[in-house]
């Protein structure tokens, strides 16, 4: 079954970007996020180490290879697994290629899923400077799958709260995100499920607290991301001021 190789490791390269900004000059003026920051939230939402978006198509294109035991069900079963710290909740439904719902997972037969599940989990590193409460979600639909190649399309949402811990300052927030995929396509009959094409557009979205020598004060966040898949763990993320940064899916690492 795939779906072991998830890395249910936090990834080290969050603590590395936040608190790169300098501090408010004024004491009752917050500064926006920096770049750092931003891709440093991007990271954190879409790594399938963080429990991100590539944990919803992880487990989409596993449950629409028939690999997962549970499929074995009658069509919109709920079942709960646990993987690491994270918990996922699951209501599947299948089809034919008619359309026709059936009562399980059927090889050559099925030929859509559709998914709606829930993420949660809460993690601590070992040093303290990271800690996540995951609260996600996700209702994403896959067909084509006799030929081998899913297509999946759909939307998440993120309402996680995160804290890093950096070098100028602290960082909290409280996500209230989103994420939609077109046409993304993996091959079910691949090494990995990293999709080989199709694109993913964010909303990262929030309130986040910051914590500084001077002050502790609130302000909202929004900004824009898109991603284009491209068969390989790493992708091209672009910031809204134009600076662009290298992402790895499965690790959430960047430079």
């Amino acid at each position: 079954m795939k779906f072991h190789r998830m890395c249910l490791s936090l990834v080290p390269a969050l603590m590395l970007a936040v608190g790169c900004s300098k501090n408010s000059t004024e004491p009752n003026e917050v500064e926006a996020l920096s770049d750092s920051e931003q891709i440093t939230i991007v990271a954190t939402e879409v790594a399938q180490s963080n429990g991100g978006a590539m944990s919803d198509l992880n487990m989409v294109a596993s449950n629409s290879e028939g690999n997962y035991g549970a499929l074995g069900k009658s069509a919109g079963f709920d079942t709960t697994i646990t993987k690491g710290w994270i918990t996922y909740n699951l209501d599947l439904s299948f089809f034919t290629q008619q359309g026709i719902p059936q009562n399980r997972y059927v090889q050559g037969v099925t030929d859509k899923v559709v998914s709606v599940s829930s993420l949660a989990g809460n993690y601590t590193d070992p040093l303290g400077a990271i800690t996540i409460g995951l609260k996600t979600g996700s209702n994403l639909t896959a067909t084509g799958l006799k030929s081998g190649k899913a297509t999946v399309n759909g939307s998440g949402t993120n309402t996680s709260s995160y804290s890093f811990a950096g070098n100028r300052r602290q960082l909290s927030l409280v996500a209230a995100s989103s994420y939609s995929v077109s046409n993304v396509v993996i091959d079910l009959n691949g090494a990995s499920y990293v999709p080989a094409s199709g694109t993913l557009e964010g909303t990262a979205k929030g309130k986040f607290t910051v914590t500084s020598a001077q002050q502790t004060q609130e302000k909202d966040y929004a900004f824009t991301f898109t991603l284009t898949f491209n068969g390989n763990n790493q992708v091209t993320v672009t910031l809204p001021s134009g600076k662009q940064y290298t992402l790895n899916l499965m690790t959430g690492k960047f430079n």
